[in-house]
């Protein structure tokens, strides 16, 4: 019972990190149309920049945090500039953009890596050690676990509140709904889309120096936590934020509580945790119907069967 209940927290403190991130890569596809697979390096980069500070110059590990986040802010509005808006208005489709962000992650994967290398620390985790804030038994409730949690739930209300509230968030609310017809209504769009680059920044920052505590990095960290945050896009809906919040802690309870269930009464090895979040991202497809026409494919099997029983 205590393992089961210890699942549980850590789906939640994995979820809350899922969800954060699908907020950010939801309001980017959202309102200027981008599938930013370059999103992991904004994260592996805001963790390396609060572990190298906390642990190779002992800085307070609460002031590595604006550091992290203006690196984050700083190369999300850089890539922007230099790849994403040119392509833009050069009038490239959605899919040309989206492979030129996978490019352009890869590039700065790959310079990290250097980087990293020449420095030896491919491998490195933030200088901090959780404590126990509550203790049952086996059960342990740590201060990082609430730590995470209640800072991805404010920067999500944080959030919410800017685009529900705020004259700017309106601007990207009328983008959201129809590009075109914001920019021909007097939206500045280019401010606004700084704006919003500046917006799916900070959670960036928040997440790779969250993660970079708990738990060590590498140049792939925000590779391994793109795939399940973009899962959890996909079971949103793609372009709904409540959805991608929904979807990241069901990604955060599928890899963790259902893995544990698994493991537990199936005995089926946690080395097939990926398998969990592949099986949900396509489940989510075909329900869907965005890549399998799942509805069709339903009805079809439907005439067929009541054609049947009519022979019958």
């Amino acid at each position: 019972m205590i393992d089961l209940l210890q699942a549980v927290i850590s789906s939640i403190v994995i979820g809350s990190l899922y969800a954060l991130m699908a907020y950010g890569l939801t309001l980017t596809l959202g309102s200027i149309r981008i599938y930013n697979w370059a999103y992991a390096e904004y994260v592996t980069i805001s963790a390396y920049v609060t572990a190298l500070s906390s642990s190779r110059y002992s800085i307070d590990i609460l002031l590595c945090f604006p550091v992290a986040i203006f690196s984050a802010v700083t190369v999300s509005l850089i890539v922007d500039e230099l790849v994403y808006k040119p392509l833009t208005r050069k009038g490239s489709t959605i899919i040309q953009v989206m492979l030129a962000s996978i490019a352009t992650g890869l590039l700065i994967r790959y310079l990290i890596y250097i980087f990293a290398s020449i420095n030896n620390v491919v491998i490195i985790k933030a200088a901090y050690t959780s404590k126990a804030v509550a203790k049952i038994n086996e059960l342990v409730i740590t201060d990082l676990d609430i730590f995470i949690v209640g800072v991805a739930i404010f920067m999500m209300l944080f959030f919410h509140f800017i685009i529900s509230k705020t004259l700017m968030g309106k601007q990207i609310r009328a983008m959201w709904d129809n590009f075109e017809l914001a920019r021909l209504s007097g939206v500045k769009v280019d401010r606004v889309r700084r704006f919003v680059c500046i917006l799916v920044g900070i959670p960036a920052g928040i997440i790779g120096s969250l993660w970079s505590i708990y738990s060590t990095i590498t140049p792939t960290s925000g590779w391994l936590l793109l795939l399940p945050a973009f899962a959890a896009v996909i079971v949103g809906g793609l372009v709904s934020i409540p959805g991608a919040i929904i979807g990241g802690y069901l990604l955060g309870f599928g890899e963790n509580f259902f893995m544990y269930i698994a493991y537990k009464f199936a005995n089926i090895s946690f080395a097939y945790k990926p398998l969990i979040t592949l099986s949900i991202m396509l489940l989510a497809l075909f329900i869907r119907a965005d890549i399998i026409p799942a509805r069709s494919l339903l009805s079809f099997l439907t005439r067929v069967a009541t054609h049947r029983g009519n022979v019958r």
